[in-house]
């Protein structure tokens, strides 16, 4: 049976698939904003890549196709032509081939087919993958576009606005290796890849098929002119044997010839099918080409949509960028507000303070009139309280004697009275035995004591007398009744005492219980305060530390601006024609601050026709010139031949960009010599000069022009003008940054002088100062910066510093601060001066008078500014920090002062300033004391005891009792420091000739002054014992 090509309609399905997805772009252009602009460029790049390489691959598959169409032509007019030719036999075993290779193609279609249905189901997986994209889109939540502030890995989204038109110029491996995970099928653009994609993949395989074509097309060719040549062999063979054959063999010949047309007609029919087939192949090819113009169409708008997305974004670049800055600049602003808040709360506590202190000066002393009466009851009452400890000790060894006294009575008590107790006894035995006897017997007890008496006195008669024995024994019974007695009284007032006792250590126990409460909340209070105070200096340590590092990195920035370690690298810049300005230069130069690169280039010469003439019209010269610039080496350019010779030499010259390169530019010429060589010698035939003062006034920073060679030899005097060298200058820094870049260095050496300058005074000195006299004390007056500070011309920025005179010193000037309306001048003077009444009266009745200068200004008698300072707040020992207004001579407000006057030590005002007349009158009287009033604890008999005691022990107090041991000297504040730990030195300068100006003829203005609220520690000095009054050094203690 025959094989009838159907055409495949998978292709136009496809096609309309490819047009619904071009509509979808439009309508899914948002999607593209939510990819990352890397992964977006990556992808576009390589799209762009391959729709060059898919161009390139189908105009090569559309030569094959017109070439295999011309084959084709060609094998159906030769098939034409073997059918209108008589056939002869053919050879068998032909068409089982033909049948092989019709299977073959079946079997290939079938599998195109299969294939064309597994593409039409990947298309629908990416339309479903897009509907489920664009439903993860709506269901996005109002916060996506919140940035997370921690690296969470994923791809930042970025908003539609900003997404558009971004393109980053690179390499592609860069944008690639960005890290970034693309979502997969959820842009536009991996649809029109995987498009791309399929559609390459289908034409790879339309190729292939075609190429099989070919070889099957060139196989059957070579069969059909083979079965030519059999068939005219056959035909020759056939007339042969028809003039000499017979019938039979005529008959087997009409039916091979009938049998080889059957087959011709077969393979005719299986040239149209693959005529056909061939047809079909080429609609298809169509098609995918309409397709592929189709997605260059799209690609290309798609391109003009980021261009104008890559403007918008960034144009919102720019003013997020500003909007940023303005966010920044309100905060500083809203910061600045807050802390002028507090330092003006600051400023009216202390006014308030500054008021109360100036009218409660009688308060004040009244205060310390108490205070003192105080203090002499508190000592009068410790006296007191260490008599009482005293006597307290000796009742107590008292008690102790009493107590060993007492045990030994009882100890002989006891002892007695066994005594008794057995004599008791041997009375009782007597007495019944007596009663026994006088039961027994009439005798009577008077009779029994007669006959005793009788036997006595025979006993005296015998014996000497013993009777004072007895009366020894009488005595030592009363004796110890006496002692008995009286052991008894004493144990009484013993015990008494010891009540009187007990109740006096109850109360001293009392008290020792409420100081130590006492105590304990100090101690507590004390370790709270010392760990707070250790977090505040490890704070602080912290602080200083981070500040030393800004400070060093300060220091080092300066130090690069000032003295040019950092080197800058200037780029080529292009021409206005699009070309570099000099080709010569290879690599880019590096300058230091302040450095300048001036190129002068000579391009050719010109020669006119006298000086061809000179030369000689038949001969080529060789010629050179010779550039001088400024104090730099003379330079040659090669020796080149020729009427007109070209030089091309670019002369380089780094310089600095001082006075003296600029007065060099603008008064001076450079010359350019034109020599000629003859041999081995030149000579100098023509020179110009070139005039460089448009660098400087023009804004391009290169010029060019021509000059006229002159002739400067004698031979050629007389031809005057020997014609013309081209050329051009250029500076490679526009002379506006060069001057930028000078400024910058000079006000780095001027901060950086300002802090060499200070003097090496160590603290030793003023300790050793301080010793030698404590009278002494020393006045740092610290001028920091000047803000706002406008010049009596304003074409100008004023060079700018400060002069004033303190006291009976000399006048004090700062350093100059050059080109700066807000310097930094950061000048501190230390003066020494005795705290007497003349510096006290100074202090409280003159001010500071601080003068700005201008030293560009030629008037010197005229200043820009001026700060007046109240120096009343020294006088009470507090220090004056804080921002002064300034005014000009007519005055108006020019800027703002930072000033900072504080004491190194405390200070401490004469005595005869701080009395009053009254005080001063009654300082040779004693001064009545009120007696001292009982404790709540005392009892009133206690309390006499004590004092009788007290006047027995005629206690006197002295003056350290009053104010303690050695009069408790004032403890020396700490000396200021810098930020580096050191002691920071004093300097004073020299005054300025012609600049000095004086402060007694200063006015007072509105100022705003700042002080700390500290202690107030100028208290008088304690007196010594010499000092006191009779009734202050002899006054004994009374309740």
């Amino acid at each position: 049976m025959d094989f009838v090509p159907a055409r495949d309609t998978s292709v136009t399905s496809g096609l309309d698939q490819s047009q619904g997805q071009a509509k979808r772009v439009s309508n899914e252009r948002q999607m593209i904003a939510k990819l990352d602009p890397a992964e977006l460029q990556d992808r576009y790049l390589r799209l762009y890549d391959d729709n060059l390489i898919l161009k390139q691959h189908a105009r090569k598959q559309e030569d094959k196709i017109k070439r295999l169409a011309t084959k084709l032509t060609k094998v159906v007019e030769d098939k034409k032509k073997s059918e209108a030719t008589p056939l002869g036999v053919k050879v068998a075993g032909r068409g089982t081939e033909t049948e092989n290779l019709l299977d073959e193609y079946r079997n290939k279609i079938s599998e195109l087919r299969d294939q064309n249905k597994l593409l039409k189901q990947r298309v629908v997986l990416s339309q479903q993958q897009l509907q489920a994209a664009q439903q993860m889109k709506k269901s996005q939540t109002l916060y996506d576009n919140v940035s997370s502030r921690i690296d969470t890995g994923q791809s930042k989204r970025i908003p539609s606005p900003l997404l558009h038109n971004i393109r980053v110029i690179g390499p592609r491996d860069s944008a690639r290796n960005t890290g970034t995970t693309p979502r997969p099928n959820t842009g536009l653009l991996e649809d029109a890849r995987v498009a791309n994609k399929q559609l390459e993949e289908s034409l790879q395989r339309a190729h292939q098929q075609l190429s099989t074509y070919e070889q099957q097309m060139e196989s059957l060719r070579q069969q059909l002119q083979q079965r030519d040549g059999e068939h005219e062999q056959n035909l020759l063979r056939l007339r042969s044997q028809a003039t000499g054959g017979d019938s039979r063999t005529n008959l087997q010949e009409n039916i091979d010839m009938i049998r080889l047309q059957r087959d011709l007609r077969d393979k005719s029919d299986e040239l149209r099918r693959l005529q056909t087939q061939s047809t079909n192949f080429e609609s298809q090819n169509r098609s995918l080409q309409v397709t592929n113009a189709e997605l260059l169409k799209e690609i290309d708008r798609l391109d003009r949509q980021i261009k104008d997305e890559q403007q918008r974004t960034v144009q919102l670049r720019t003013e997020l960028r500003n909007g940023s800055r303005s966010n920044s600049v309100v905060y500083e602003l809203q910061a600045q507000i807050e802390d002028f808040r507090r330092e003006c709360e600051l400023l009216k506590e202390a006014n308030a303070k500054l008021v109360s202190s100036a009218f409660s000066g009688d308060r004040d002393r009244e205060f310390r009139e108490k205070e003192r009466a105080l203090k002499l009851q508190i000592a009068q009452l410790e006296a007191a309280m260490r008599a009482d400890l005293g006597e307290r000790g000796t009742l107590l060894d008292r008690l102790t004697l009493e107590k060993d006294s007492n045990k030994k009575t009882d100890d002989e008590h006891r002892a007695m009275h066994l005594k008794y107790l057995e004599m008791k006894e041997k009375y009782d035995d007597l007495a019944e035995k007596m009663k026994f006897f006088e039961r027994e017997s009439d005798i009577n007890m008077k009779e029994i004591e007669e006959a005793l008496i009788i036997l006595r006195q025979r006993k005296q008669r015998q014996e000497p007398n013993f009777d004072f024995l007895q009366k020894v024994d009488d005595e030592k019974g009363q004796n110890l009744n006496r002692r008995l007695l009286e052991l008894e009284s004493q144990l009484a007032e013993t015990a008494n005492e010891l009540e009187k006792t007990r109740n006096l250590l109850f109360m001293q126990y009392k008290i020792n219980r409420d100081y130590k409460l006492e105590v304990d909340c100090v101690q507590r209070k004390l370790d709270e305060n010392q760990s707070e105070f250790q977090s505040r200096i490890l704070e602080s340590g912290q602080l200083l530390d981070i500040r030393a590092e800004r400070i060093q990195k300060l220091e080092k920035a300066l130090k690069d601006v000032a003295y040019g370690t950092r080197q800058y690298r200037v780029q080529e810049q292009p021409a206005v024609d699009g070309n570099l300005t000099n080709d010569l230069i290879e690599d880019a130069i590096e300058l230091e601050r302040g450095q300048n690169l001036i190129e002068v280039h000579i391009s050719r010469a010109s020669f006119n026709e006298r000086a061809l003439e000179y030369f000689g019209k038949n001969t080529d010269p060789s010629t050179f010139c010779s550039l001088e610039f400024f104090e730099h080496e003379l330079q040659m350019t090669p020796i080149v031949k020729g009427r007109t010779p070209e030089y091309n030499f670019t002369a380089q010259y780094i310089v600095n960009v001082d006075d003296f390169l600029l007065y060099y530019l603008q008064k001076e010429y450079t010359v350019i010599e034109l020599h000629q060589t003859v041999g081995q010698s030149f000579q100098t035939i023509a020179r110009c000069k070139l005039s460089l003062k448009q660098l400087i006034e023009g804004n391009q920073g290169r010029l060019h022009g021509t000059a006229k060679l002159i002739a400067s030899h004698q031979d050629t005097i007389d031809i005057g003008t020997f014609g013309v060298v081209e050329y051009w200058v250029r500076l490679r820094v526009p002379m506006e940054q060069a001057f930028r870049l000078l400024k910058e260095k000079m006000k780095a050496q001027g901060y950086l002088v300002t802090t060499s300058r200070q003097a090496t005074k160590t603290a030793d000195d003023i300790d050793q100062q301080r010793e030698m006299d404590p009278n002494m004390n020393e006045l740092t007056i610290a001028i920091l910066s000047c803000s706002n500070v406008k010049a009596s011309s304003p074409d100008h920025q004023p060079d700018l510093y400060c002069i004033y005179k303190f006291y009976d010193f000399a006048d004090h000037d700062t350093i100059t601060i050059p080109s700066s309306n807000n310097p930094n001048i950061d000048d501190r003077a230390q003066y020494p001066v005795p705290m007497d009444a003349d510096l006290d009266r100074y202090l409280k009745q003159a001010q500071l008078t601080i003068f700005v200068f201008d030293d560009r200004d030629q008037k010197d008698d005229r200043y820009v500014a001026r700060a007046d300072i109240p120096l009343l707040p020294l006088s009470h020992d507090n220090q004056i920090r804080g921002t002064f207004e300034m005014h000009n001579d007519r005055g108006e407000n020019n800027g703002t002062m930072d000033v900072t006057l504080k004491w190194t030590y405390s200070y401490t005002p004469p005595s005869s300033a701080t009395r009053t007349p009254a005080q001063r009158l009654k300082s040779g009287s004693s001064v009545p004391r009120e007696p001292l009033a009982l404790l709540p604890d005392e009892s009133i008999s206690g309390h006499k005891t004590l004092a009788e005691k007290q006047k027995e022990m005629n206690i006197k107090l002295k003056s350290r009792d009053v104010l303690g041991p050695g009069g408790e000297p004032r403890t020396k504040p700490d000396v200021p420091r810098n930020s580096s730990g050191s002691r920071s030195p004093t300097f004073a300068e020299q005054p300025r000739n012609g600049r000095q100006r004086t402060s007694s003829n200063a006015s007072s203005h509105s100022k705003q002054v700042s002080f700390d609220n500290r202690i107030d520690r100028a208290q008088p000095r304690p007196q010594t014992e010499d000092h006191l009054t009779p009734s202050e050094t002899s006054r004994t203690v009374s309740p």
